[in-house]
């Protein structure tokens, strides 16, 4: 069902903003097919810098992108849309940018303020349903960890000015999360307000929730939200944190999980894919869903289906459920575009090879 609000402030009705919303098909737990659409990655040299007299106009972005993706969101009527991360490239805590380095609450807050002051930006988010998380240039530094100045205040603000599933008790922890749209399980993972680099990229808390989830979830597929990338090769990647990878990989296939679920990340500014057993960490398809606007790069060969640097570039996952069998097929786009595209079905041996010419556009 569609819903339209407004807001009321003091008894007085703002008639000039209607915002929307698209309920879920059906209760979680029953068979339901949908679509959810993820992002990632805009202000890093913008084609479209930020307006509205933000503290930092080229550091966001306000680029004709985020109109493309609510239209099609709402002619297509998609569920979610997933933002994995570095809304903006303020990199609170770095003194960088002209902007201090104390990463105080009200530099937080200010951040928000800018985000939303972004008109492209706050009508999807206002129109469509988002679920996010941050990456390491909208929770603090460059290839920030818990060591941030800013971590406690950044993990405060989350809790008051974004919209969110019920998270961990607690202001100073990290904000993990998981939601379930009919038979399909949802993880968004925290990777940087926990980290300890060598050590953790989770921390104890957030990887013991998980395990727990994964051994106790009765939804017949899943869809992980991480928005820094399992295949890589710097140290800011999971090839910084092979023991915990390897461990959560122990989980995934104890579970049953590794032939019924995507892995979507972002950080990394490009489109790619890996066909099926070609993450040599779990088997599970991965993709990346950046950039919509964000300098543009190359990333790791180990996503073997090609690679498409570039903005104005999204990733959609559609969940196809009969009851029976439940399909998820990953869609890497550059506007209205399709790259490349594959499906999974879930509980099942069979899946659809996109390596084939017919999965893959060569532009």
């Amino acid at each position: 069902t569609r819903y339209y609000y407004r807001v009321e402030d003091n008894g007085v009705v703002d008639n000039s903003i209607t915002g929307q919303l698209l309920t879920d098909p059906a209760p979680a737990g029953s068979p339901a097919s949908y679509t959810i659409c993820c992002v990632g990655d805009a202000g890093a040299t913008p084609l479209t810098p930020g307006v509205g007299g933000v503290a930092v106009p080229g550091r966001m972005s306000n680029h004709t992108i985020f109109d493309l993706v609510r239209q099609r969101a709402l002619a297509e009527g998609w569920l979610r849309l997933c933002h994995i991360g570095d809304i903006c490239y303020y990199d609170l805590g770095s003194g960088n940018h002209g902007l201090s380095a104390s990463a105080t609450v009200a530099q937080y807050r200010s951040m928000w303020d800018d985000i939303f002051l972004q008109t492209r930006q706050h009508q999807l988010y206002r129109e469509v349903p988002w679920v996010y998380i941050w990456d390491d240039h909208d929770f603090g530094p460059n290839n920030s960890d818990s060591t941030a100045p800013g971590r406690n205040n950044a993990l405060s603000v989350y809790r008051e000015r974004i919209p969110h599933y019920p998270l961990g008790a607690g202001s100073g922890n990290p904000v993990y999360h998981s939601f379930q749209i009919g038979r399909v399980l949802y993880i968004v993972s925290d990777t940087r307000s926990a980290r300890v680099p060598g050590s953790t990229m989770l921390g104890s808390a957030q990887l013991a929730w998980t395990e727990a989830l994964l051994a106790s979830s009765s939804a017949a597929a899943l869809v992980w939200l991480m928005p820094t990338p399992w295949l890589g090769l710097s140290s800011d990647t999971w090839a910084g944190f092979t023991a915990e990878r390897a461990t959560i990989v122990g989980w995934l296939q104890a579970g049953g999980w590794t032939n019924r679920m995507w892995m979507i990340n972002a950080d990394a500014h490009c489109l790619t894919m890996t066909t099926p057993g070609g993450n040599a960490h779990g088997g599970f398809p991965v993709a990346l869903c950046a950039a919509l606007d964000a300098t543009p790069h190359t990333w790791t060969s180990q996503y073997d289906m090609g690679m498409w640097p570039g903005r104005n570039q999204y990733a959609t996952v559609r969940i196809d459920d009969d009851g029976s069998d439940i399909a998820l097929t990953t869609t890497v786009w550059r506007n209205t575009t399709p790259l490349a595209w594959q499906t999974v079905v879930a509980g099942g041996t069979t899946r659809i090879p996109a390596a084939s010419p017919s999965h893959v556009l060569a532009l």
